[in-house]
């Protein structure tokens, strides 16, 4: 008996590891957690070709930019900024058989060393601080999750120099807009009575490669404020907000013969402006009843 009973936990202990896997195999919420922090690795330690891995091949964003894209303004953005960094926090995940639907929030830092710059002295480095929410769309083919779009909702991002660190400036637009509408921009900025400031706040397509505007500075009043009314694009393509800022302090000769201007500090924010897609889509469908 004793002989049976010790072949019967023997059995046992070869059953029981099988029977256990199955009890801890990775859910898809486990799999497409995985993917996410293997993706966020890849980004942090500038691998494209590793990033690209983790998109389907026919990916595109609802920008209308394609995996060929992405490649080029991610090797940019590493060229521009070395030490950028990427934290993630997933917010939600919904699956359904073979698709699902991850709601997350990225923040992005830099610190960026304008030697290009020579107003500026080297050791006053610029700051990028980026954040944004953004829904990613997952399909499974083959036991593996790939991304075959993503839809950004919030972005906003600044870069500062020098004292434009030190100072609150806000951008103020609207988060989405209808096709060919005009909308509000202003620019807030709390500085110093013998600080100056030149601004220009404009609106531009998110395309790729970008398109180049005229900036028109103006100088921001006493109380800090600068506005402008634009106009969304008739073309249905989303948005960026942009104020660039230059920030300058003027000072006199004892003899009072002579002014110096000297530039203490540059800014440059951005908000994402997004078109009302399905505000523009219940018009279609009214109008073609």
């Amino acid at each position: 008996m004793k002989k049976i009973a010790l072949f019967f936990i023997i059995f046992n202990l070869f059953i029981l590891p099988s029977y256990s896997f199955e009890l801890f195999k990775k859910t898809p919420k486990m799999e497409i957690k995985s993917l996410i922090k293997q993706h966020n690795k890849a980004l942090s330690n500038h691998d494209i070709e590793k990033i690209k891995t983790f998109y389907d091949e026919n990916y595109k964003s609802t920008d209308g930019f394609n995996l060929d894209d992405m490649s080029k303004m991610l090797e940019q953005t590493y060229k521009a900024y070395k030490n950028i960094k990427y934290q993630t926090k997933i917010i939600s995940i919904n699956t359904d058989d073979n698709w699902a639907l991850v709601q997350l929030k990225d923040r992005t830092t830099a610190s960026v060393y304008p030697t290009e710059i020579k107003e500026i002295k080297k050791e006053k480095m610029g700051k990028l601080e980026g954040t944004s929410v953004y829904n990613m769309y997952l399909k499974k083919e083959n036991d593996f999750w790939k991304i075959v779009q993503d839809d950004i909702l919030i972005e906003q991002t600044s870069l500062k120099y020098g004292i434009a660190n030190k100072m609150d400036m806000d951008l103020i637009a609207p988060y989405q807009v209808k096709n060919n509408e005009e909308y509000d921009l202003s620019l807030k900025i709390n500085k110093p009575d013998d600080i100056i400031a030149l601004a220009s706040i404009s609106r531009e397509e998110i395309t790729y490669p970008p398109q180049d505007y005229k900036e028109k500075f103006r100088k921001i009043p006493e109380l800090g404020e600068l506005e402008r009314v634009v106009r969304a694009n008739n073309k249905n393509k989303d948005e960026y907000a942009v104020a660039s800022i230059g920030l300058t302090k003027v000072s006199v000769n004892e003899a009072q013969t002579k002014a110096r201007i000297e530039v203490l500090g540059l800014a440059y924010l951005m908000k994402r402006v997004n078109m009302d897609k399905i505000s523009n889509l219940n018009e279609v469908l009214v109008e073609n009843r």
